[in-house]
């Protein structure tokens, strides 16, 4: 029993390793572009062996093309959407949602969506790169940063604080404000750290070996005492024999004694009858 439970413990749950899941990545890793401009959809995940072909979906449908690469030389509303993608071995990709726009300014994100701990990049972007200066930065309408030159802003390590709205605005002919980005900001997973997975499998391999031993051990007293009844038996059996044996003995021996007895009258009498005839 201890043993079928320790095997059903170290058995992953469904009997078999689920296939990864495929990465799509983003160049330059926006997730929402202007119009016209490039941008490239790597997908990355295990392949078969001789067969290095990509599925591509856009909101669900196949996209004619099976090369790792999906390069949009310039973009227009028609590529919005959600894609993902599939390698040979690989499960389908999360859905990466890209956004096109046309807007003279633009706040761009490298991800929508954040495990708390990883790191926010943001970035005012102007069409077709033109100059803005005295960037303001804002988060549910409130500003928080301030930039005379540099168009981007990191956050190094988020937390839910950080969940918002987010919009810039910058000076170019005149003053320009984006249209407002949602960020959401996840908590934590509680994972299992390593040394609790260390020590659960240390205690089903000393369950196993434990298990074993008492198996060994139980075995072996019961092939002894299965030896042990066994030459009981025959002891008995023995014993059993060697008494009828003697009981026969014993009985013949009453029967010789008991023709012993009969024959000594007749002896007598034949003896006393010479004697009268003499």
């Amino acid at each position: 029993m201890w043993l079928l439970t320790a095997l059903l413990l170290w058995v992953p749950v469904g009997g078999q390793v689920e296939p990864t899941k495929a990465v799509i990545t983003l160049q330059p890793p926006w997730v929402s572009v202007l119009q016209d401009e490039k941008v490239t959809l790597l997908c990355e995940g295990p392949q078969q062996s001789g067969d290095n072909s990509t599925q591509w979906f856009l909101n669900g449908t196949a996209i004619q093309t099976s090369t790792s690469r999906y390069s949009i030389t310039a973009a227009s509303i028609n590529d919005s959407g959600e894609y993902r993608c599939q390698t040979g071995l690989s499960m389908p990709s999360d859905p990466v949602q890209l956004d096109i726009h046309r807007d003279w300014l633009l706040l761009q994100a490298s991800s929508r969506v954040f495990t708390e701990g990883k790191p926010l990049t943001l970035r005012c972007h102007a069409w077709k790169n033109k100059l803005v200066y005295n960037m303001l930065f804002y988060q549910n309408g409130k500003t928080f940063k301030f930039s005379p030159w540099n168009s981007e802003l990191t956050i190094q390590k988020t937390n839910m604080s950080h969940n918002g709205i987010y919009h810039c605005s910058g000076m170019g002919r005149h003053r320009y404000t984006s249209a407002g980005v949602s960020v959401t900001v996840k908590g934590l997973q509680s994972s299992t750290p390593v040394w609790f997975n260390i020590l659960f499998y240390l205690s089903v391999g000393v369950i196993f070996l434990v298990n074993t031993v008492l198996c060994i051990t139980i075995h072996k007293e019961l092939q002894r005492k299965k030896k042990w009844n066994l030459e009981i038996s025959l002891t008995s059996d023995y014993r059993k024999k060697v008494n009828s044996y003697l009981q026969k003995d014993r009985n013949l021996e009453e029967e010789v004694k008991c023709l012993e007895q009969e024959e000594q009258p007749q002896e007598r009498v034949h003896q006393k009858n010479p004697e009268g005839e003499q």
